[in-house]
C-alpha cells in the first residue's frame, strides 16, 4: 500500500510540473502585445493618410498613451 501511496504523489507532482510548464509557455508564446506592430494586414484607414502608399495598422503607443500608426512598407 505505501509503494501505491508513493506513486500517486509522484504521479501528481509530475502532473503539477507539467502543468506549470505548459502554463509558463502558453505566456511565453502569447506576449504582451507590444513587442511589434502588426504588420500583416496594413490596411487601416486612419493610417492610409499618414502612411501614404504603403498603408499602416494601429497598434500601441505605450503604457498609458493612445495608440499610433505603424507605417508598412
Amino acid at each position: 500500500m505505501t509503494e501505491r501511496k508513493r506513486g500517486v504523489r509522484v504521479a501528481l507532482a509530475a502532473l503539477l510540473f507539467c502543468a506549470s510548464m505548459g502554463f509558463g509557455a502558453a505566456q511565453v508564446i502569447a506576449g504582451n502585445g507590444a513587442a511589434a506592430p502588426p504588420s500583416d494586414y496594413c490596411d487601416n484607414i486612419a493610417c492610409r493618410a499618414e502612411c501614404p502608399g504603403f498603408g499602416g495598422d494601429l497598434g500601441p503607443g505605450g503604457p498609458g498613451r493612445p495608440d499610433v500608426c505603424y507605417c508598412c512598407g
